[in-house]
């Protein structure tokens, strides 16, 4: 025989082998089983005293319907040996669906949902008749509309509520000024500004095919603080003496981008331009912010957008960055005194 043949042969009698085993085990998997079911009591279940529709998936057997004598027999009902029992009472059937007999209660016949027992009251007086009032019969009366007292007539109907009124900081401290008659040498407004290093700008442009009114305009600014002053235009101080550091100024934005007061009724203006100069103000943040305030007192009130310096939107990225040009100039300014 060859290698070959030999190899064939081998490996036939391995895989008859494995069968071979693989029977042997099963067969005695099945007798191990049959031992075990046997040991647990298995073979027992045909003389148990179940019932035959007894179903051992459910919790206690299922909820079957039994007859009335079957009960009596188990001990679940009380058998009534008085009243002669007829044919249609054994039919009757009752279903098993979880009541049992109470413990040691033999009078009652059949069992009864459980009783729900109020509890007694301190003082429990029982109700006479005298005291049990009857309802008196109705009478058909005239509907009459039950007249208001006086006072309420009297009091005026609720109005809708009017929406609160805004107030910024830049008019608050306008409203806490006190006008000083103008002296011999008071300086114009914005005649003392040094000169500037850095300029913030906030443009203030109307709506597409609208104008800003120039009495409405000169309205806001007095209201805000401004005054009219040097080269024309508005200017803003810390305090109502205009030798103080000025805080910001507005100027018309279109050329020559002045604001003449004689002139100023019959203004109209597509836009205008706040802007404040670095160094001046003695706090520079709070001048920007109510310059900020006022730009956005005239948006509130006349309509319009803002825009930066550039004409764009003016974003709240825009507004942070501005801070934060004040902040590196201040600090430059520190640094450079040092």
């Amino acid at each position: 025989m060859s290698l070959r043949e030999w190899l064939i042969a081998i490996g036939t009698l391995v895989i008859i082998g494995i069968v071979i085993d693989g029977v042997r085990r099963m067969r005695r998997a099945r007798k191990e089983s049959m031992a075990i079911s046997s040991g647990m009591g298995a073979d027992e279940l045909k003389d148990s005293p179940l019932d035959d529709d007894f179903n051992p998936e459910l919790p206690n057997g299922g909820a079957r319907t039994v007859s009335r004598s079957t009960l009596e027999d188990r001990g679940y009902l009380k058998r009534d040996m008085s009243a002669p029992v007829s044919a249609d009472q054994e039919d009757e059937v009752t279903p098993e669906s979880g009541w049992s007999a109470r413990d040691g209660d033999e009078d009652d016949g059949i069992l009864s949902p459980p009783r729900v027992v109020k509890p007694e009251t301190e003082e429990s007086e029982p109700v006479e008749p005298e005291a049990v009032s009857t309802p008196a019969p109705e009478v058909d009366r005239p509907k009459t509309r039950p007249s208001r007292p006086e006072k309420a007539k009297a009091e005026p109907e609720p109005r809708a509520e009017e929406p609160p009124v805004v107030t910024t900081e830049v008019e608050e401290d306008t409203a806490r000024r006190t006008p000083n008659k103008p002296r011999k040498n008071q300086p114009l407004a914005g005649a003392n500004r040094p000169e500037a290093r850095e300029v913030l700008v906030i443009n203030v442009l109307a709506r597409s095919g609208e104008q800003f009114q120039g009495s409405k305009l000169k309205s806001l600014f007095e209201a805000c603080g401004l005054e009219h002053g040097d080269m024309d235009i508005y200017h803003r101080h810390e305090s109502e003496d205009t030798t103080t550091p000025v805080q910001f100024s507005v100027a018309n934005a279109v050329e020559p981008g002045t604001f003449r007061p004689q002139d100023m009724a019959g203004l109209s203006t597509p836009g205008i331009s706040f802007f404040m100069s670095l160094p001046g103000p003695t706090n520079a943040l709070q001048a920007f912010e109510f310059m900020l305030e006022t730009a956005q007192c005239v948006v509130r009130n006349l309509g319009g957008e803002l825009k930066d310096e550039r004409r764009s939107v003016m974003t709240p990225q825009t507004i942070e960055h501005c801070r934060q040009r004040i902040r590196e100039f201040e600090r430059k300014q520190r640094s450079q005194r040092a």
